[in-house]
């Protein structure tokens, strides 16, 4: 099932960046002039002055009209005025005039913590992108995205654009192997050298919003970023089941169905709940997922969930599973009683190759995404990923091997700063 752009890319916003004035010069008059000064000579006995006589009187008509003041630093009003105008100017991806915008914040003494690690956020992806390999790249990327994006799964497009350019960088695609040596600390870094790449904007820090967007004139692709050391257990986002589900997302005949159909019917209408719910939280946002083998194979999957979502499991590729478990979470009600909520965990159907006892493809079934602690998780394996991503609407995976010498993937992964160093610094 395919979405109008609507659903996915919002508009750029249209504001324009404010800037208060310096002040306006004071103006010269040629004509007011010393009360004492010396009457003109005769005309039969005055001479002209020799050219760079320093006695000669001055010649006021090639005075400027106004006296050269310094220049003053533009002052930012309003933040949120300011921040608009940021994300409007990134359209052109120029560096040097983003870092000049962001140098006339930085050093404000009234920004809330947020609005601060937005400037520092971004003035990190700038710094990425003065480097020249980047910027090549990243020109290179944001021309081809712009000139063949898919409006309907824009993070294939991403993803597609962003490995062709990168595989014939071996310097740049080998920084994905280089993160994993930052442990904790690889999933900002690796947000940001997406954001540097893609020439983005970054919002967010892995949680349940956006992480970066990429902003045209015409569009927006918000684009969360997830980094692994292995799959098996991305997380996605927080999400839960509301009361009114049901209501928002089912017609009033499908509603009456879920309370007085058959037990097949209800069942299939709470499953189709269960997909809306899920593709919603991701109806305007694209996936960009990394993991790096201990081999050095970088793998990329662009996902866009919401219609990935829709399409498999109307396909019936996808399939909703309940189930209660030790650790599945309670609630006490009113009569003190505690009651195990049911946990979620959304199955992949895949042919075995083989006959069921009715002489049908026999159906196997696998775990593609759970939700436990109230957090949903990508718990598909390798295999089942490179599987699924050739049957699934709306996602793209692909798989760079290391082409370097083996030996030196150590070198790579210990090419980083250690903690000594980033906080021992002297400034």
């Amino acid at each position: 099932m395919k979405h109008n752009l609507s659903y996915w890319l919002g508009e750029a916003e249209d504001d324009d960046l404010a800037m208060a004035t310096g002040e306006t010069p004071v103006q010269t008059d040629p004509a007011a002039a010393p009360t004492d000064a010396p009457a003109d000579p005769a005309p039969d006995t005055a001479e002209p002055a020799p050219l760079g006589n320093a006695d000669s009187q001055d010649d006021v008509t090639t005075d400027p009209v106004a006296p050269d003041m310094p220049e003053e630093t533009p002052q930012v009003a309003d933040f949120e005025v300011w921040k608009n105008g940021f994300v409007k100017e990134s359209i052109k991806g120029d560096t040097n005039r983003l870092t000049e915008l962001l140098s006339q914040v930085r050093d404000k003494e009234d920004l809330s913590p947020e609005q601060r690690k937005f400037v520092e956020d971004n003035w990190d992806i700038q710094l990425l992108r003065q480097n020249s390999n980047i910027e090549r790249a990243s020109r290179d990327i944001r021309r081809n995205i712009r000139s063949q994006l898919d409006k309907n799964n824009p993070s294939t497009s991403v993803v597609n654009h962003l490995t062709a350019v990168l595989d014939s960088m071996p310097l740049l695609k080998n920084i994905f192997i280089k993160l994993n040596g930052y442990r904790g600390l690889k999933g900002d870094l690796h947000r940001k050298y997406l954001g540097a790449l893609t020439g983005s904007v970054q919002f967010g820090s892995g949680a349940n919003k956006m992480d970066l967007l990429f902003n045209e004139r015409e569009y927006s692709i918000p684009i969360s970023t997830r980094f692994n050391a292995m799959w098996g257990d991305v997380m996605l986002s927080n999400w839960s089941l509301k009361e009114d589900d049901a209501e928002r997302y089912l017609e009033d005949p499908e509603l009456k169905r879920l309370e007085e159909g058959s037990p097949q019917e209800r069942e299939a209408l709470r499953h189709r709940v269960v997909i809306e719910s899920i593709a919603a939280l991701f109806e305007e946002r694209a996936f960009v997922i990394n993991v790096t083998g201990e081999d050095g194979t970088i793998y990329t999957l662009g996902w866009d969930i919401a219609s990935s979502l829709r399409g498999a499991f109307a396909e019936g590729k996808l399939v909703v599973r309940s189930r209660l478990s030790e650790n599945s979470e309670a609630m006490i009600n009113d009569d003190g009683e505690i009651i195990p909520l049911v946990d979620i965990s959304i199955d992949y159907a895949k042919e075995t190759g083989e006959q069921d006892e009715d002489g049908k493809p026999a159906i196997e079934y696998e775990k593609f995404m759970e939700r436990r602690d109230g957090m949903l998780f990508l718990v598909a394996s390798l295999k089942l990923i490179k599987e699924a991503s050739t049957a699934l609407q709306g996602a793209t995976f692909r798989e760079t091997p290391y082409s370097g010498n083996p030996t030196d993937l150590k070198t790579l992964t210990r090419c980083v700063y250690s903690a000594h160093d980033l906080l021992m610094r002297q400034c």
